[in-house]
């Protein structure tokens, strides 16, 4: 069996920042969607929750206050924008990353961040489910060299949403076979506005 190092050492330069806990031998599992998903619903902001691994590419690492704007750009094309607040190394500094996204199918797209560092292109994004007001459940997985990366995100229109609300996210990774004990808390405590920071660091695909 390979050991946690040695296939961040094989697959870094493959699938990018790796967290050793979401890697898996074999291909992506098959999860479900939501079918019937309604771009124009989806729109809005969207605040990060809880996710399985502590980046998904290199802007989020290390990030709280960490929300996502949705705004249409067309039938089949979404626009985002996804803010947070850096944790280390300059406490407080604002990043910015802005990109393209295609619905593909229902409930699976693919997003594209072009000028941001170390972040590939078409990255799938699946809705497995979401009711649009108050939670949805964000999925997305990449096989490389017979080994899968998979990222899971609740994100919530509240920053601090009803217990309620987490419990029917939750029961949407069990649904899926998806584990909810690896899902870590975002920090948003003392988020600051942006006119509280002179530091803005940004990346802008359109």
């Amino acid at each position: 069996m390979y050991s946690c190092t040695a296939l961040a050492v094989l697959l870094n330069a493959l699938i990018g920042v790796i967290n050793c806990q979401t890697l898996n031998m074999g291909r992506c599992p098959t999860v479900d969607v939501k079918k019937d998903f309604d771009l124009t619903k989806y729109v809005g902001t969207w605040y990060e929750n809880t996710k399985n691994r502590r980046y998904w590419f290199i802007m989020d690492s290390g990030l709280k206050c960490a929300s996502e704007t949705y705004t249409l750009d067309g039938n089949d094309t979404i626009l985002v924008h996804n803010k947070g607040q850096r944790v280390l190394p300059i406490t407080g500094r604002f990043v910015s990353a802005k990109g393209v996204g295609k619905l593909v199918s229902p409930g699976k797209l693919e997003f594209t961040f072009k000028d941001s560092p170390f972040s590939p292109e078409n990255v799938p994004y699946w809705v497995l489910d979401t009711d649009y007001t108050n939670y949805a459940v964000v999925w997305s997985c990449s096989t490389r060299a017979r080994v899968n990366a998979q990222i899971t995100w609740i994100l919530t229109r509240e920053i601090k949403p009803d217990p309620s609300v987490l419990r029917a996210a939750m029961d949407v990774l069990s649904r899926n076979g998806l584990g909810r004990t690896s899902m870590i808390p975002t920090n948003h405590n003392s988020c600051k506005s942006v006119n509280q920071c002179r530091c803005f660091f940004q990346f802008h695909n359109k």
